[in-house]
């Protein structure tokens, strides 16, 4: 069961031990700062580096929003909206970041397979490497996605607002 109830649930993932790699927690942050903090219907919550436990945050949502890095060969610090179902079915080009054995996508493919998912989001901000050292320090142009992010987030739960 999970420990969250709102219908529509903001799962930011990451780690802020490496580097860039923890900007969807820095959106997470900016965003328990903001009057959305309070805003019935929505859950924000930190959900780390988003194993297989992701998926007890999907339980009872109707809409989930994901907030993780990606490398997609793009603009360090370029913000992507990726549909869920694109991920799901391969016509994603995305290649959402993980430092441990399964990516978004991976759980996203093992949980269809045993529950119903919600209808699925992921903001993707474009890291351009992978950390290979314990880094607590989030580059600046990745640290200025946070702001783009956060903007697709109020659009994609306007019918909250």
């Amino acid at each position: 069961m999970s420990i969250l109830h709102a219908p529509v649930r903001i799962l930011g993932c990451g780690s802020l031990l490496m580097g860039d790699d923890g900007v969807g927690l820095k959106v997470i942050e900016a965003l328990k700062k903001t009057e959305l903090e309070e805003l019935e219907g929505l859950d924000i919550e930190d959900a780390g580096v988003c194993g297989l436990d992701l998926l007890n945050l999907f339980d009872g949502a109707r809409k989930v929003i994901i907030v993780d890095a990606v490398l997609a060969g793009s603009r360090k610090g370029s913000v992507h909206l990726i549909e869920g179902k694109d991920l799901l079915n391969g016509t994603e080009p995305h290649t959402l970041v993980s430092i441990h054995d399964l990516t978004i996508t991976d759980v996203l493919r093992i949980g269809e397979q045993v529950q119903s998912l919600p209808e699925i989001v992921v903001i993707g901000i474009e890291i351009g490497e992978l950390a290979t050292e314990i880094s607590r320090d989030i580059s600046p142009e990745v640290l200025k996605a946070v702001d783009k992010a956060i903007e697709l987030i109020r659009a994609e739960i306007g019918e909250l607002l």
